[in-house]
């Protein structure tokens, strides 16, 4: 059993929190954002948990062969310190959604707008029409 099965088994919102840290916020705590994103992530594991008692399938997972008809102005971004999938799900969407944008934002992991809170006003204001 994985870490975070055991852990979701016995209801364990530090260790849950602590391993999805691990995973996603590679620059760490002491970098722009930490204690703000460690608050998050340990908010929402504590509503993850209570989420899953009440979920019975996980959501069904059709939204990409619909990817092609998105019609609205479409922004991707993704830092350079994300996951490796992030990176490949991200550069998917930009192919995939027509006139999408997409854009790597240096010195950043999953958390964009609390890592680099200008670079994604920049990119999202020279992207609104």
């Amino acid at each position: 059993m994985t870490a975070d099965a055991t852990a979701r088994r016995q209801r364990d919102t530090a260790t849950l929190a602590e391993l999805e840290l691990t995973v996603w916020a590679a620059l760490g705590r002491t970098a722009p954002g930490g204690d703000l994103i460690e608050t998050m992530v340990t908010e929402n594991a504590e509503q993850r948990l209570a989420n899953e008692r009440h979920c019975v399938l996980p959501p069904p997972r059709d939204a990409e062969p619909h990817l092609a008809e998105i019609t609205a102005p479409t922004l991707v971004l993704h830092g350079t310190h994300d996951r490796p999938e992030i990176s490949a799900i991200a550069h998917r969407l930009t192919g995939a959604i027509p006139g999408a944008c997409g854009h790597t934002i240096p010195h950043a992991d999953h958390y964009l707008p609390l890592r680099t809170p200008a670079a994604v006003t920049t990119l999202l204001l020279s992207h609104l029409p």
